[in-house]
Formats: C-alpha cells, sequence, structure tokens
C-alpha cells in the first residue's frame, strides 16, 4: 500500500491511499527494469558507432541494400513492421545467418551491452 500526502484548498492534511494490484505491481517493475536499460545506453554516441561499424554495410541512413549480401533497407516500411528492438539487440548480439551462411558478424565480444542496446535504439529511429 502507498499513502500520499497532499494539501486541500482549506489548507488540511489529506492522505490517500493507494493499494496496487499484482498487475500493476508487474507494470511499474517492467517500467522501471525498461527505464534502467534506457539509462544504461545514454552517454553512448550510437551514432559515432553506427559509422565505425554499421555503415559499411548499412549506409549511413541504413537504406543501403546489397541482395548478395543479405542486407535490407532499415528503413522500409516492410523491416519496420518486423523489426523489433529486442531482434536488433539479438541480431548484433550474435550475429544473422541465413542458410547456413553469416551475412552479419556478431558484435557482443566487441561492443559492450550499452552499445548495442544504444545502436538498436539508433536503428530504430532510422526513417
Amino acid at each position: 500500500m502507498i499513502s500520499i500526502a497532499s494539501q486541500s484548498a482549506s489548507g488540511s492534511k489529506i492522505e490517500h491511499r493507494v493499494v496496487l494490484g499484482a498487475a500493476t505491481a508487474v507494470a511499474v517493475v517492467a517500467l522501471l527494469a525498461f527505464t534502467s536499460t534506457s539509462a544504461r545506453a545514454e552517454g553512448v554516441d550510437a551514432a559515432a558507432l553506427w559509422a565505425k561499424n554499421c555503415k559499411l554495410c548499412h549506409g549511413a541512413d541504413g537504406k543501403k541494400v546489397n541482395e548478395k549480401m543479405g542486407v535490407k533497407d532499415l528503413t522500409s516500411p516492410e523491416k519496420k513492421a518486423t523489426l523489433t528492438r529486442a531482434k536488433a539487440i539479438d541480431s548484433m548480439k550474435v550475429g544473422v545467418k541465413v542458410g547456413d551462411k553469416e551475412v552479419m558478424k556478431p558484435y557482443a565480444e566487441k561492443l559492450s551491452a550499452a552499445e548495442i542496446e544504444a545502436l538498436a535504439d539508433y536503428t530504430m529511429a532510422l526513417k
């Protein structure tokens, strides 16, 4: 139970008590986890990381397409409809294979978790 004190217009103190249900508590915990994940990515220069690690294959703006290598336009409506932040993070961590062919190398050993998260956010924001 959470108690919140406030003052009424007449100056008297009013105490409000809120009981959180299980679903609300889970939502609050999830929000706090998301907030801490976003906070870890702060301070990382995602644009510089993109230029150093991603630009060669994906282009400066994510629009580069190389069918032979399996590189897709990351800004296309079709790709935006299927790409999630979690999928972007996973692709960066473990790489991407099409059949037995590795089309994107893994970056888990080259980039920190915060850098990968920042790049995933950067990727999701491409237009």
